[in-house]
């Protein structure tokens, strides 16, 4: 007696699985920006890390400046979510500051401040303020919770409702994730101001810090030097560009001989 033929019930499955993961992943369409180009993010999930411990107060305003940046694209009135784990080591630099927030672009009558019990809780509320339409900024730190899966949900989540989420790691242990890019920020010594107070010393320049693009899909990593000025980070010049000495002069004779 001939049998019915078996039903495959994994492969729907598989091809849903498949268009999700399509849906998750940038398509790259064209080599890495450079430059100051490469200071514009795109919607998506973006990862900053401090080089040490100590520059966890860098990697915050870095978070915070790139943020705030690209607010005038965004709607007017979109809230801001920071989100962090109560009790969390990186709170020894203290809560966000509203005149500090303000510094750096950020508007703080738009800042949501949200402390939560763990970082399961952070991850939970980073993607409800994703899917509701807010712009985000998130403290994970080295926690085992942030891995591949709930990256490529937050990803997916900012993808969906064109917004960009940072999310601020640890220095050290850094597992894979679903991030668009990851930077590693350290501070830089300010230059000095050109003019001089009235005890002859000079006023603090404008923040510098080195940035490495450590992660960037489409392209291998960089480092810049950036400066924030304006309301905006800019890219410094290299200085084996800047400080290089000017070319001799061509010697009377080699001129003359060239004329002739």
């Amino acid at each position: 007696m001939p049998t019915a033929p078996r039903v495959r019930t994994g492969r729907p499955q598989l091809e849903e699985l498949r268009r999700q993961i399509q849906a998750i992943e940038t398509p790259i369409t064209g080599p890495a920006p450079t430059g100051q180009d490469a200071l514009v993010l795109a919607p998506g999930l973006h990862e900053v890390c401090p080089a040490s411990y100590l520059d966890t107060p860098a990697a915050l305003a870095f978070q915070i400046g790139m943020l705030g940046g690209g607010l005038s694209e965004q709607a007017p009135l979109r809230p801001v979510i920071w989100v962090r784990c109560a009790g969390h080591r990186a709170h020894d630099f203290g809560r966000p500051y509203p005149l500090a927030l303000a510094r750096w672009g950020l508007a703080p009558e738009r800042v949501l401040l949200v402390e939560a019990r763990d970082a399961s809780d952070v991850l939970w509320a980073m993607e409800e303020g994703l899917n509701a339409g807010a712009l985000v900024i998130g403290e994970i730190g080295a926690s085992a919770r942030y891995d591949l899966t709930a990256s490529r949900r937050l990803h997916r989540a900012a993808r969906a409702g064109g917004a960009r989420v940072l999310v601020l790691r640890g220095h050290q242990h850094i597992q894979p994730s679903a991030a668009l890019t990851r930077w590693r920020l350290s501070a830089l010594p300010s230059p000095d101001r050109p003019w001089r107070g009235a005890t002859g010393l000079p006023g603090l320049g404008a923040p510098r810090f080195r940035a490495v693009l450590e992660r960037v899909r489409g392209g291998p990593p960089k480092s810049f030097e950036i400066e924030w000025k304006n309301a905006a980070f800019h890219v410094l010049e290299p200085a084996e560009m800047a400080r290089r000495a000017a070319p001799p002069a061509p010697e009377r004779e080699t001129v003359r001989r060239l004329a002739g």
